[in-house]
């Protein structure tokens, strides 16, 4: 492959994956909202953590391809973005305990002590999003569904042509330039 088909591959195996996880992103906002799930329900912070992990896994570091680039994201929709991304690697993925601060509370990951005249109790802060978040988190990641299907019907068709003739399985070489954009692999649907 040329450096630029070996680019576009790369590209391809971004957006392909990009779209599956915005699209099961979109699915766990989805049930949220329609749900209207809060922090009692047992599922709501599996599904939040969901919500915000599945979507920022495109623009985190996916070794040998790399991100998709913040590029991708419209104007109207940055600052929800961004915002996803930080609450993803501070409270969701990570709980890191130098996070963002919340005012008049104090940083948002804290372990607190209750303190009562008979007790002394451990406690975590507990921050999460709530259901009405959720219709602009859905239309985000639907935008973005369409935007990354547009690049992966595009570079699918630029290269399919270079698929073997035999039937089987292929995987889109990210990682030997040197070889053909499509690779035969063991089958792993049957």
């Amino acid at each position: 492959m040329t450096a630029a088909e070996f680019a576009d591959a790369k590209l391809l195996w971004k957006m392909f994956y990009g779209y599956q996880w915005f699209k099961t992103a979109q699915a766990a906002a989805q049930y949220i909202l329609d749900e209207q799930l809060e922090q009692g329900s047992p599922l709501f912070y599996p599904l939040v953590t969901s919500v915000y992990v599945l979507y920022g896994k495109p623009f985190k570091q996916a070794r040998g391809v790399g991100r998709l680039s913040e590029q991708l994201i419209p104007r109207e929709h940055l600052d929800l973005h961004r915002k996803l991304l930080e609450y993803r690697d501070q409270i969701y993925a990570h709980t890191d305990a130098d996070a963002f601060s919340l005012s008049h509370f104090g940083e948002v990951n804290q372990v607190r002590v209750l303190q009562t005249a008979t007790q002394q109790d451990l406690f975590a802060t507990d921050f999460h999003a709530r259901f009405p978040l959720m219709p602009a988190v859905i239309d985000l990641c639907g935008t973005l569904q369409n935007k990354t299907w547009d690049n992966v019907e595009t570079l699918f068709n630029r290269y399919r042509a270079r698929l073997p003739d035999s039937v089987g399985e292929f995987a889109i070489n990210v990682s030997d330039q040197a070889g053909d954009f499509f690779r035969p692999v063991r089958p792993m649907i049957s």
